[in-house]
């Protein structure tokens, strides 16, 4: 149960930095008055800006119930697939995180050429980028990285779909690379990490899906790589 406990707050420890990222940005622009809602125009752009935000504090809430039910099922058989295209969820797990990147000015360079659906469980799926991405945030930040960078491809080799999220993070030394999925075992502080995201992760892409999560060192960073096959 404590195992459970520590994942889950793992899991969410990203939408709510989200939810409370964009809080920020609607009260600092409250505060600044930026919106001149005594004109016409100001007020569409006000209604707007926020209807907007609060569309994605909706969408982040809903992450954090669905979070419970996916680890609820984690280990259940039987588990409802979606048959989709591998860049659905991973689009979402960006919606969940999206503005929580921004605020750390990292770049995202995103290309996708996968026009091949697969049968995946979509939420695991989801489970397994916002980990991989909140990594290299977290690494970062400990690092202190000018100009971050993450960069996502998509694409299809005859019968796969290799996902590739690669960052200019640093490389991770060779005695730990084989390391970085064992169970309890992290690279970052003790704030930070927990030893269990990139362990779920390799469950779920490999017991969960038959496919292969491996991780490399390259150009002044790391690539995780995820191999799905198509049905």
């Amino acid at each position: 149960m404590g195992e459970m406990i520590s994942m889950i707050a793992h899991q969410w420890r990203q939408p709510l930095s989200s939810i409370a990222a964009i809080s920020m940005g609607l009260n600092i622009k409250i505060q600044l008055d930026e919106f001149d809602i005594k004109q016409e125009k100001g007020l569409q752009e006000f209604k707007e800006y926020f209807n907007e935000r609060f569309n994605n504090i909706d969408a982040l809430v809903q992450s954090l119930t669905t979070t419970i039910d996916d680890f609820r099922r984690l280990y259940k058989p039987n588990k409802k697939t979606d048959f989709i295209l591998i860049s659905e969820p991973i689009k979402k797990a960006f919606l969940i995180i999206r503005a929580y990147l921004k605020r750390d000015n990292i770049e995202i360079i995103e290309n996708y050429i996968c026009n091949k659906k697969a049968t995946i469980l979509s939420n695991e799926i989801i489970q397994v980028v916002l980990n991989i991405l909140k990594n290299s945030q977290d690494n970062f930040q400990e690092k202190d990285i000018n100009n971050p960078k993450i960069s996502i491809t998509c694409k299809n080799d005859n019968d796969k779909t290799i996902l590739k999220i690669c960052d200019n993070g640093g490389e991770i030394p060779e005695d730990v690379l084989p390391k970085i999925f064992d169970l309890y075992f992290s690279t970052k502080t003790e704030k930070n990490g927990t030893g269990l995201g990139l362990y779920m992760s390799k469950i779920i892409v490999e017991k969960h899906h038959n496919g292969k999560l491996n991780v490399i060192n390259k150009d002044d960073g790391v690539c995780f790589i995820i191999e799905l096959g198509i049905i």
